[in-house]
Formats: structure tokens, C-alpha cells, sequence
């Protein structure tokens, strides 16, 4: 018998290699320790109703065989149907009330999607009082992905499922993700409060590169070259390292058409404040800046502050998705 349950997740700081993974170069991203949180309870009428404190409105809907009908939000409808495909994945008919909170930025680059779509997935797992592999969580929440940002990297997925710092490399032509460990980063993250829309971002790089196959090809492989030696300077904690591998992927993805004034602006500011390296984080056309702080004395973060961004010290996550306590019936 179903009953309510809770899960919280982490979100993403993409370090390196965000639209490169899509043409199969590796990745590598942070799971930061901020968090969303999914409560849901059971509704046996097999209706759907979700709401999110960063959303106006509700989606009230059914699940049925054919997928999910009702009304509200297009965020929160996408959302019904990752949960519509999850359920019948597990072979189960009831209908959920789900309420969203978060501390994640939309449309931040920070993988907010993500983090909801883990709450949501580990919650109604222990609802139904079933024990995923971390595998099939993130398997959960990779289709969620898909149908929110169409084409879609395992990247974000990962930081909210696993936590630590995420490996994505491609096998046998799939996306397969690793854990390599909760290094401590000195992370700052600046937002501009502009959505990023990472699907526009997507279909733009790739018109990109419809139009200049061999350029764009040539720079996907500069950058899964950044990551690989990302990769190594994580792994012996060189962070000076990093900070200039971080600062010439910015430059690679500026090439791509997907930062913004505003972005190289917030890049430049943690950079003179001290950063070690900056660059967008995520999709681009918007939405934040990582910045691998030279040091823990909040410099970068007043510097972001001051040009009007919301900025945050983004510690790394060691945990990724928890399902929490009890909930109570209402």
C-alpha cells in the first residue's frame, strides 16, 4: 500500500564539457549541496496534482494508459509525465499529490530539473517501499530529462543522484556516469537570474554546426580534451590546474554562441576578485557563472554580488539523492 514519503537531491555546477558531451566527448560537473525537496502521497483516484513554490499555479490531471490529460503549468505538466512513466515502468497505478520545494535557481544552469526529477523518483520509490540501485534512480530521472530538455546529458542526473564530483564518458554509445569521489573545490556560483533555456542552447549548437561541421567538430574535441586534463588535475588536487582549464573552456563555449555580455561580464568580475577560473556553467543564453575561488575569504562572491548577481559558495555535495522520514497524511 502506498503512503507519503519524502526525498531531497542536489543540484549541478558543470565544471566542463556542457553541449561537448552531446557529441561524445567525456564531462565533468560538481554536485553542489543545494537542494530541492519532493513530498508526495498516494491518491488512489489515480489523479495527479503537483505543485512548486517556484511555479505559479498547479497541474491537475489523470494518468491513464495512454500517458497523462489535464491542466496547468507546462513545467509542472512535463513533470506529470516523468511521473507517469516511472509508474507504469514500475507497474503501479495510483495516482500522487506531489508538492515541490526548492532552493535551486530555475533556469540556472544548476540542473534544477534534475534535482526535482531525483526528489520526485527517490520519494515514490520509498512510497512504495521499493530499494532502487542508484542505477535505476538514475535511469528515473534520465527519462524525466528527456522529456523536459528533449536531447539531454547524463550530467545533471548524475550530481543529483550520486553526488560528488561526476565522470560522464560515452561506452558502446551511451552515456554512462561515475562518482569520483567529494574532492574539496572552493566553488562560487553567481546567477544572473536570467533563464538559461537549455534546449534553445542546444538546437542553437547544433545549427552551429550544421552549418560548420568541420570547425565545431574540431572545437567538441578541444573541449573533451579540456575535460580529460580537468580530470587529471582534479584527480592530484591541482587546482590551479583546473582554474585555467575552466577559463579556456569559457572561451570554447563563447565560440559556440552560448554566453552572453552578461555572463563574460560575471566571468571577468570572479576572475579579478581572484578566481582561479570562471566560466558559464550549463546551457548558456543565461543563467550562472562557476567560479574556482582562489581562496575561502568570500572575495569572488562580493565581487558577483556587486555587479547584481546572486551569488552563493557552492560546497560540494557528498551525498546525492536522500529519501527522507515519514510524512504525515493530510
Amino acid at each position: 500500500m502506498p503512503r507519503p514519503a519524502s526525498a531531497s537531491a542536489p543540484s549541478q555546477a558543470f565544471l566542463l564539457g556542457e553541449h561537448s558531451v552531446l557529441y561524445g566527448t567525456p564531462a565533468l560537473a560538481a554536485s553542489v549541496d543545494v537542494r530541492s525537496r519532493a513530498v508526495v502521497r498516494p491518491r488512489g483516484d489515480g489523479s495527479i496534482l503537483i505543485s512548486s513554490g517556484a511555479v505559479d499555479g498547479t497541474f491537475r490531471g489523470r494518468m491513464a494508459g495512454g500517458g497523462v490529460s489535464g491542466e496547468g503549468p507546462e513545467p509542472l505538466r512535463q513533470l506529470a509525465v516523468g511521473v507517469w512513466g516511472l509508474l507504469r515502468d514500475l507497474g503501479v497505478d495510483s495516482g500522487y499529490s506531489i508538492e515541490i520545494s526548492s532552493n535551486v535557481p530555475m533556469g540556472s544552469g544548476m540542473a534544477s530539473s534534475a534535482s526535482v526529477a531525483a526528489s520526485i523518483s527517490a520519494a515514490i520509490y520509498r512510497s512504495l517501499d521499493l530499494d532502487p540501485s542508484r542505477e535505476e534512480l538514475l535511469d528515473a530521472v534520465y527519462g524525466f530529462e528527456r522529456i523536459i530538455h528533449g536531447r539531454a546529458s547524463k550530467t545533471g542526473p548524475a550530481c543529483a543522484v550520486l553526488g560528488g564530483v561526476i565522470w560522464v564518458d560515452w561506452r558502446d554509445g551511451e552515456m554512462v556516469a561515475e562518482r569520483l569521489g567529494s574532492p574539496s573545490l572552493p566553488l562560487t556560483v553567481g546567477c544572473t537570474g536570467r533563464r538559461s533555456e537549455t534546449k534553445k542552447m542546444i538546437g542553437l549548437v547544433s545549427t552551429l554546426r550544421d552549418r560548420f561541421p568541420n570547425q565545431v567538430n574540431s572545437i567538441m574535441s578541444l573541449m573533451g580534451d579540456l575535460v580529460r586534463a580537468g580530470r587529471d588535475a582534479v584527480s592530484i588536487g591541482d587546482v590551479s590546474s583546473l582554474g585555467a582549464i575552466m577559463n579556456m573552456a569559457h572561451g570554447l563555449l563563447s565560440s559556440l554562441g552560448v554566453s552572453t555580455p552578461e555572463l563574460d561580464r560575471a566571468v571577468w568580475a570572479a576572475r579579478e576578485a581572484g578566481a582561479l577560473g570562471a566560466k558559464l556553467s550549463g546551457g548558456g543564453g543565461g543563467g550562472c557563472i562557476v567560479a574556482l575561488s582562489g581562496s575561502r575569504d568570500g572575495r569572488v562572491r562580493e565581487a558577483l554580488e556587486e555587479i547584481g548577481l546572486r551569488a552563493f559558495e557552492a560546497p560540494i555535495s557528498v551525498d546525492g539523492v536522500v529519501a527522507e522520514g515519514e510524512v504525515d497524511e493530510i
